[in-house]
């Protein structure tokens, strides 16, 4: 029989922070163009070492097509680090771009409800 494996309790887990940008461009782009670029940055800036240890990824199903919103999901310790190789993003592709970084958020949902102009259920009882 399997045993199921021993989940960490809160103060063991990595604390990790959630990054909303806006990327001003004169047309919109898609996610891939996007987040290669940022990628792009945040290697050439912290280097394949400091990439790993802030654990830096960015969340395609919450990409907004039409505002040219997104979310990057980082260690907490990482998060001016992150912030930095984000202002650093001036081209994507052929296109000059302004990568914003608007708010740091400790979760997903609150992120969105912030910036994204999201509403639950709750909101309205």
């Amino acid at each position: 029989m399997r045993e199921k494996p021993n989940i960490l309790s809160p103060t063991m887990r990595e604390r990790r922070r959630y990054l909303v940008f806006q990327v001003v461009s004169k047309e919109k782009m898609p996610f891939s163009d996007i987040s290669n670029g940022i990628w792009h940055s945040v290697l050439n800036f912290l280097g394949e070492l400091g990439t790993a240890e802030s654990e830096v990824w960015v969340i395609k199903n919450s990409w907004d097509e039409e505002k040219q919103l997104g979310i990057i999901r980082c260690e907490h310790t990482a998060v001016e680090k992150i912030r930095t190789a984000l202002a650093l993003v001036q081209r994507i592709g052929d296109q000059p771009v302004i990568v914003r970084v608007l708010g740091v958020s400790g979760t997903i949902k609150s992120a969105k409800k912030k910036f994204f102009g999201e509403v639950d259920l709750l909101s309205f009882a």
